[in-house]
């Protein structure tokens, strides 16, 4: 029996059976995910993620992330510090933030983007469209926790999954580097695990913990 990825239950039951690849399912906090065995490789992954044309001269691009921004200045954050985890090859977001005077950094191991990033304690660690990808989600959040300084907060993206019993025919999930799908319940277990007892949905897809 596979344990959970997230909380560690080990009763997580398989859903979908008619799909093409495996989709698991933790009762205890929501979580459906892909076992290790039908992952990409991370060559595979990488090959698909430059196919995207996620550039800074993509306006329609340009305009997603600054919806991101946007929340940012929101947040009366002040002088306070930024990481964009899971910033991409070109780490757009990133540079927007700093466009508008935003001291952030950017960190994405598979493109051998900062590295030295997660040294450094951070007021916001942004996640956009990442959570989904990680293949070790719960020492991934371990480290995520590790970066963030007291107070420090967490602004998270992701589509949040309609019904366990239909993820497969989800869009959502039809893209193969998408291992793990995320309920309201599943981002409240995000945030314990970052010790962090309060979750704000700012949007359908958008998650303010603190």
């Amino acid at each position: 029996m596979i344990g959970c990825k997230l909380c560690r239950e080990a009763a997580c039951v398989r859903v979908c059976l008619h799909a093409r690849r495996t989709f698991l399912h933790c009762p205890a906090c929501g979580l459906v995910f892909v076992p290790d065995g039908e992952h990409l490789t991370v060559e595979a992954e990488r090959s698909r993620y430059d196919r995207h044309d996620n550039t800074p001269s993509n306006l329609d691009y340009r305009r997603f992330l600054s919806e991101l921004a946007d929340a940012v200045d929101q947040l009366d954050l002040g002088s306070g510090t930024i990481l964009d985890f899971g910033a991409g090859k070109h780490a757009v977001l990133t540079q927007l933030l700093q466009e508008r005077g935003r001291r952030a950094r950017d960190y994405d191991p598979l493109y051998d983007r900062g590295l030295d990033a997660l040294a450094e304690r951070y007021d916001l660690v942004i996640l956009c469209e990442v959570i989904e990808h990680l293949r070790d989600l719960g020492g991934e959040l371990t480290k995520l926790q590790s970066c963030l300084r007291p107070g420090g907060r967490v602004l998270l993206r992701t589509q949040i999954y309609p019904a366990v019993d239909n993820i497969a025919d989800w869009w959502y999930s039809r893209d193969p580097t998408h291992l793990n799908f995320l309920s309201r319940d599943t981002v409240a277990t995000v945030a314990a695990l970052l010790h962090k007892t309060a979750v704000t949905a700012l949007a359908d897809d958008l998650f303010l913990i603190a």
